[in-house]
């Protein structure tokens, strides 16, 4: 009995040294994902400048419509932000999904300790002293 109380013990202390470890990653997690978004909001001034200037250059009055480096260069820098924008999406969701993850773990952690603290306290409170009140040689 008492060497199963002292592993569930030692099962408790490696699962709460996990829950550490996990939640340490979700905090971690949890900053990136405040960065990836605050990158996110980064990128919309400047494609809506580039935006702007692309559509104003293409439909200045009394100009022929013309494609010159300038134009070719605002399209090319218009598609680079689009494409950044995309990424770090990207990049965002899957953070996300691995946060949510990271919480069901924990969850589950939390419940596994709570469960082995209620066998530590059955064992080592209710059974032993029922066992100490028991003298074998009385049978």
């Amino acid at each position: 009995m008492k060497n199963r109380l002292k592993e569930t013990k030692a099962a408790k202390n490696k699962l709460e040294e996990h829950l550490a470890k996990v939640m340490e990653e979700v905090s971690s997690q949890e900053k990136n994902i405040d960065y990836l978004k605050k990158a996110i909001n980064d990128k919309e001034a400047p494609m809506k400048v580039a935006e702007t200037r692309l559509e104003t250059r293409t439909q200045r009055p009394n100009v022929e419509l013309c494609r010159d480096p300038a134009q070719y260069r605002l399209i090319r820098e218009v598609h680079e932000i689009t494409t950044n924008v995309e990424r770090l999406q990207e990049m965002l969701a899957k953070a996300e999904a691995e946060l949510r993850g990271l919480v069901r773990s924990q969850l589950s952690l939390e419940e596994e300790i709570e469960v082995k603290a209620n066998t530590v306290y059955i064992d080592e409170v209710l059974c032993m002293q029922m066992r100490e009140a028991i003298s074998i040689n009385n049978f």
